[in-house]
């Protein structure tokens, strides 16, 4: 009776054994396959689904056409007379791979009535393929970055922008690149404003005249140093505006050439020595205040030379009672042309 309870005991003991035996093996198996669904009463199951995301492509988030490497804020561009300025399109590019990964942007500024893909031309279209990028911006908690600041990069795009670009609307396209060649983009469309300038020689010396005699033809080049064509505004004084005098001299009982004198002609060379009374029919008379004249002077199109250039024709005869060395004023100013776009 004994020896028939101590073998039924190890019989049970061996079946817990492999009881506990086979659940540790399915624990362990478990893992290597397919989780387990769950089921409901109504037939239907769910299955959860996973993916790790590989390579993401860049964004770009924000774009600016400004006038600083700091500003993010769109407005109309100003321009330097007669030379370049530096102008900006700045933003905000985002990739959640890391902003590290982030490897180049590039711009370009264009007139809206180009095409973004044409040859690079100062009146029209701009290209920078280098533009800087600040990975250490701190855009954390902004565009979607994390409290690190890992996703966003800021970048400036610089373009040297002579000042006959055409006034009208622009476009900035930003395209940025990751380590992988792919690439995101954005645009924004500001504005270039006119600009009316001109530039001259510092002075238009008429060289030795004697009493009673007209100078020889001085001939003065105007250039248009803005970008809309211009006609010409005109004025002389010898001390002030309006003091009725082209020139003021060191000598004599006079002293003062009156500004009907100081004469010009802004279409024709009339060279020769000619008589007071000859200049007096084909030269308009210096006036003391501002007149506009007829000019129709372009703004510069060509790159590579300026045509922007006219001349302008000058003379003046000297009066009895001066002498000595004699000097005035002539204001030129620009004033936009009825032919100007």
């Amino acid at each position: 009776m004994a020896k028939s309870i101590i073998k039924k005991y190890k019989l049970i003991t061996i079946f817990s054994i492999l009881a506990i035996l086979e659940v540790s093996l399915i624990f362990f198996i478990l893992p290597f396959f397919s989780s387990p669904v769950i089921g409901y009463s109504n037939g239907s199951v769910v299955v959860r689904t996973t993916l790790n995301v590989g390579t993401v492509a860049p964004e770009v988030l924000l774009v600016a056409l400004t006038n600083t490497s700091t500003s993010y804020t769109n407005i109309n561009l100003s321009l330097n007379p007669a030379t370049g300025k530096t102008v900006y399109c700045n933003g905000v590019v985002r990739d959640y791979n890391n902003d590290t990964d982030i490897s180049s942007v590039a711009a370009r500024i264009f007139q809206n009535t180009t095409s973004e893909w044409a040859s690079d031309d100062n009146n029209t279209h701009y290209t920078n393929s280098t533009c800087f990028i600040d990975y250490n911006a701190t855009n954390s908690g902004a565009w979607g970055d994390d409290n690190t600041g890992n996703y966003t990069a800021n970048f400036s795009c610089s373009f040297n922008m002579q000042y006959y670009a055409n006034p009208t609307f622009w476009t900035c396209s930003v395209y940025a690149y990751n380590s992988y060649n792919w690439n995101g983009t954005n645009s924004t469309v500001g504005g270039v404003n006119e600009l009316l300038a001109v530039t001259l020689p510092s002075t238009i010396n008429y060289g030795t005249v004697n009493s009673t005699a007209v100078s020889d033809e001085n001939i003065t080049n105007v250039s248009n140093a803005g970008n809309v064509q211009i006609n010409l505004t005109l004025q002389g004084y010898a001390f002030y505006p309006g003091d009725g005098q082209s020139m003021n001299c060191s000598k004599g009982n006079v002293k003062n050439i009156s500004i009907m004198y100081e004469k010009y002609n802004l279409t024709t060379s009339n060279p020769g020595v000619l008589a007071l009374s000859d200049i007096e029919a084909i030269y308009t008379n210096l006036t003391n205040s501002s007149v506009t004249k007829r000019f129709n002077l372009n703004y510069r199109q060509a790159d590579n030379w300026d045509d922007a250039t006219n001349a302008t024709y000058w003379r003046i005869y000297v009066p009895r009672g001066v002498a000595g060395t004699c000097s005035g004023n002539i204001v030129f100013g620009a004033i936009k042309s009825a032919g100007s776009a």
